[in-house]
């Protein structure tokens, strides 16, 4: 990962409590220098608990988890959390690929929502936001589910796939944010920073 420089005269840092791969080329859009955390958290949901919720409780419990984890003065961490939600439940990362087919066949020919939301801690205080997109699928034959999972991409993924990836053609329209059905909503990540003091080393 290439890290652009900051002024050396303040102390600025930022760090992402992620490990995905998504997430840290999303963040180098907004021209920031920062560190991975590795802060696993138990991803379970509470009783009678809503998606917007858990998606929100999610993002902001990686985010303190991060905190925990790094000393220091003018330090942000950031956590985030992405469902893919389908008239009410919560599509999670499938366990294999019947599981992948299963999402997959539900979410062909049907729009579903994507609930991204993103935490910024900041010497224990907490920015919160959630975006939620509408995306449309076409509808698939069985043929090119068994074929998308065959690649593996679908694994390890909300939902069973990845928009940036192989299943873009399956994706005629999308209503809200790009950057947040791939796992970080950018737009409201860059309010909540601004919003927590992040003096950013150069502008997005």
């Amino acid at each position: 990962m290439t890290e652009m420089k900051q002024p050396l005269q303040v102390e600025n840092k930022l760090f992402l409590a992620s490990s995905s791969p998504r997430r840290k080329e999303l963040l180098q859009q907004l021209g920031c220098t920062f560190e991975v955390v590795n802060a696993p958290i138990e991803e379970v949901a509470l009783p009678n608990e809503s998606p917007n919720s858990y998606v929100l409780r999610m993002a902001i419990e990686k985010a303190l988890s991060g905190f925990n984890k790094v000393a220091g003065k003018a330090i942000w961490v950031v956590g985030s959390d992405t469902a893919v939600v389908l008239n009410g439940k919560v599509f999670g990362k499938p366990k294999n690929a019947a599981d992948a087919f299963k999402m997959l066949l539900a979410l062909s020919g049907n729009t579903h929502q994507v609930l991204s939301a993103v935490a910024v801690v900041f010497d224990g205080e907490v920015f919160s936001a959630l975006n939620t997109t509408h995306v449309q699928f076409k509808t698939l034959s069985r043929a090119e589910i068994e074929a998308y999972i065959a690649t593996e991409e679908p694994f390890g993924k909300a939902g069973s796939y990845a928009i940036q990836g192989l299943a873009a053609p399956f994706i005629p329209r999308i209503e809200g944010s790009y950057s947040a059905v791939m796992g970080l909503p950018l737009f409201e990540l860059n309010q909540l920073l601004t919003e927590a003091g992040y003096r950013f080393s150069s502008l997005p």
